[in-house]
């Protein structure tokens, strides 16, 4: 190992360089939303009473298997433990993005662009580049664990002690880190920055399938996932070291398989080779549209199954979900139903009705996670454009509206089928019951209901392509955002009303998606729809004058 290592130390100062702006960002919005959150919490459920309820609308194999469990303290809920259920998946979900980002970006793509090859050619160790990286991750997860720790602690709750909240910060920084080795070894084994990011992030996805299977039933799945062990520390409940230790070891492991896999392949080289290519071209790729389908076919390919596979799971319980959720209040508030009117109703009328507000929370969620794809692809320009490639192919007779057309029709086009998509997995899973409680044209009309705000997201990621290319985290920014507010939105007096109007989603009408018509569906005005129509045009208009005037940004 001698010599293996050499001027790491010098790289790590330097990646931590390039990566100050942004993960100073990442930290701050965690951290704030964090522990922005935790206060409101106290408030909504002040007594046990209120926590019991709140524990027992999550205690339902749907909403375990969408967050996790919640714990108790001998038989009582508190606030801390609810926190912790609620809260820590999905910032543990957010960390480990962005410890994929930080080591994709200065190992796989770094490679990719030949910085790594300047770097060798100097008297480096040729392990010290894999080591930088993962010192770098370990340096940022450590700031965001103490920061994040620090900041529960001092938030003013009760039940949100130091002890537990600094353990709260060392699971997401375990966490994180356990997913930055993951990463590692992807990009050893990938030979592509994309095949690197399509690996890690297919091995996110599958953590998080494991953990859900897992806590709604053998839990030795659970403990195999690295969210579902981080869990197990029971933050705020037990306080529990012992699945954080096995996480850490598990860590250690993974790295130095990624280090050693590192050390026996060639400098650009994967241990996945990649597919050759055809003798000629296709026809198809000699325009800019086919060129734009030909690099986002396997991701269509994958998410268009994805979508379709998630709403059949989904649609597969729809004939149990009465039985999951009872009539408890603080469930059908988050789905957006009324309990005093459910009591005027008879037990089958209930049942339906509860069908009927589950079916469009989920419609909700699956378009939250269509999104993801969907600006991804509006978002491919732009790194095409920073690694040399469009640049290649603007310099012949292609002009850069008809570049970007390619993808911006591919991306609007997909936003249709994704939703047709949620749609066709939820109806067909939930026919195989003895009695389908879904409407297929009024489940398609609730899908298709959130295609203006969608292409006014959009219409937002080709302005920053166009206009501001180096402010693509403002996408996903206001992802999350949006994201945050259709998770809480429905719970009162947790936040202004004018901060829930930022989302686009507060403004999609209400679409019953069963055969359910005791009551006459509230009236819902559709104004809101051409309004976000005509602004994703304009943005979309405004973003393809920018791009066809600007500079291209280059490697």
């Amino acid at each position: 190992m001698k010599g293996n290592f050499d001027y790491t130390g010098k790289l790590v100062k330097f990646m931590l360089r390039r990566e100050r702006i942004i993960a100073a960002i990442w930290i701050v919005v965690i951290v704030i939303f964090t522990v922005a959150l935790a206060p409101g919490l106290e408030a909504m459920f002040p007594d046990g009473e209120a926590r019991e309820n709140i524990s027992l609308m999550y205690d339902n194999p749907i909403m375990v298997s969408m967050m996790g469990p919640i714990y108790e303290i001998d038989g009582e809920y508190t606030t801390g433990g609810i926190y912790a259920g609620m809260m820590l998946l999905w910032v543990m979900i957010s960390v480990a993005v962005m410890n994929i980002f930080i080591v994709v970006r200065h190992t796989r793509a770094d490679e990719e662009r030949w910085r790594a090859e300047v770097i060798r050619s100097l008297p480096v160790g040729r392990l010290a580049n894999i080591n930088a990286a993962m010192l770098t991750a370990l340096v940022i997860n450590a700031i965001l664990a103490i920061t994040t720790g620090l900041g529960l602690a001092v938030a003013g709750v009760e039940s949100i002690d130091f002890a537990g909240s600094m353990l709260y910060g060392a699971v997401l920084g375990a966490s994180g880190l356990a997913f930055a080795a993951i990463s590692a070894i992807f990009c050893q084994l990938s030979a592509s920055t994309s095949g690197a990011f399509g690996l890690s992030f297919l091995a996110l996805g599958g953590s998080y399938m494991l953990r859900a299977a897992g806590d709604v039933g053998n839990e030795v799945l659970s403990l195999i996932s690295p969210l579902g062990l981080a869990q197990r520390t029971k933050v705020y409940v037990e306080n529990d070291l012992l699945p954080l230790f096995a996480l850490l070891i598990i860590t250690i492991a993974l790295s130095a398989l990624a280090y050693k896999l590192n050390s026996m392949r060639d400098l650009g080289q994967g241990f996945i080779p990649a597919r050759m290519g055809r003798r000629e071209a296709k026809k198809s790729l000699l325009s800019p549209f086919g060129l734009s389908l030909r690099l986002l076919k396997n991701a269509i390919i994958v998410w268009v199954i994805s979508m379709l596979l998630l709403g059949a799971s989904y649609g597969s319980i729809i004939g149990e979900i009465d039985r999951f959720v009872g009539d408890s209040p603080e469930y059908l508030t988050l789905v957006g139903l009324s309990p005093e009117i459910l009591e005027l109703l008879s037990e089958q009328d209930k049942a339906d009705m509860i069908v009927d507000g589950f079916g469009s929370f989920v419609t909700t969620m699956m378009t939250l996670i269509a999104l993801v794809p969907l600006l991804m692809f509006a978002m491919k320009p732009k790194s095409e454009e920073v690694d040399g490639r469009a640049e290649g192919i603007l310099s012949r007779s292609v002009s850069r509206p008809k570049y970007l057309a390619g993808y911006v029709i591919i991306t609007f086009t997909m936003s249709l089928i994704m939703q047709l998509c949620t749609a066709l997995g939820l109806y067909g899973a939930a026919a195989a019951n003895e009695v389908n409680p879904f409407v297929l044209e009024k489940l398609l009309a609730a899908n298709f209901v959130y295609l203006p705000a969608l292409w006014l997201i959009i219409g937002l990621a080709v302005l920053i392509v166009g206009v501001f290319p180096k402010a693509g985290g403002v996408v996903w920014g206001y992802y999350g955002f949006i994201c945050f507010m259709a998770l809480i939105g429905n719970i009162p007096d947790l936040l202004p009303a004018w901060v829930a109007n930022l989302s686009p989603f507060k403004f999609i009408p209400e679409i019953r998606v069963t055969s359910f018509d005791l009551f006459p569906a509230a009236e819902n005005s559709f104004a809101p729809l051409i309004v976000m129509t005509v602004i994703a045009i304009t943005l979309t208009v405004i973003g393809f004058i920018g791009y066809r005037k600007r500079d291209l940004m280059t490697h």
